[in-house]
């Protein structure tokens, strides 16, 4: 589904991204999560929102499993600049030999999607962290990335058409084919003990 205006099209991802974003930005307001949430969440369902379910999974999967990475070297990054006093020389060494600890990981479990992601949460963690709240403030991030995620992967499976879908009907399906199969068992076992007898 898509309308073109022109050169200009408006497709469907385009629809869900939108979506996301404003459910993540209602949420962070009303549980006073503040902007840095919204930002690291919002760019996180950015990232996840994919053409199909299937290849969601897989990007929400790459990008949360890169959150957790670039948090944890983020803190470790941080924990070395605080014990160098703040040193320049420690965050212009750090940072970029991070960066490529972190691409090399993830591009060796094959979790691409989460590449830039991992990258730009241990960036935005280790360039903003308040002074001394550096592991809260990481693992903060990393639930707002988390959330981001959750909330992108809800919103395809709500409008993607390989999506698993569950029903009422089909659960209601379910039920009553399996006791018809648990009843037909009852009777088969009945009726071989008859027989024996």
């Amino acid at each position: 589904m898509s309308f073109q205006f022109g050169r200009f099209r408006l497709g469907l991802r385009t629809i869900k991204t939108a979506i996301a974003i404003l459910i993540i930005l209602v949420f962070t307001h009303l549980f006073h999560r503040g902007q840095s949430a919204a930002m690291v969440a919002g760019i996180s369902a950015i990232i996840a929102v994919r053409d199909s379910y299937s290849a969601t999974v897989k990007a929400s999967k790459a990008r949360f499993i890169g959150a957790t990475l670039g948090g944890s070297l983020a803190i470790v990054y941080y924990f070395f600049y605080l014990l160098s006093h703040q040193n320049f020389v420690v965050q212009i060494i750090l940072i970029p030999l991070f960066v490529l600890v972190n691409i090399v990981i993830m591009d060796g479990f094959n979790l691409h999607p989460g590449l830039v992601g991992a990258n730009a949460t241990l960036l935005i963690i280790a360039l903003t962290i308040p002074e001394n709240a550096y592991v809260g403030y990481a693992i903060s991030r990393v639930l707002d990335t988390f959330f981001g995620v959750v909330v992108a992967t809800l919103v395809n499976s709500a409008f993607i058409h390989d999506a698993p879908k569950v029903t009422i009907k089909k659960i209601s399906r379910g039920k009553v084919k399996k006791s018809q199969q648990v009843n037909g068992q009852d009777k088969t076992a009945t009726v071989k003990k008859e027989k024996t007898k």
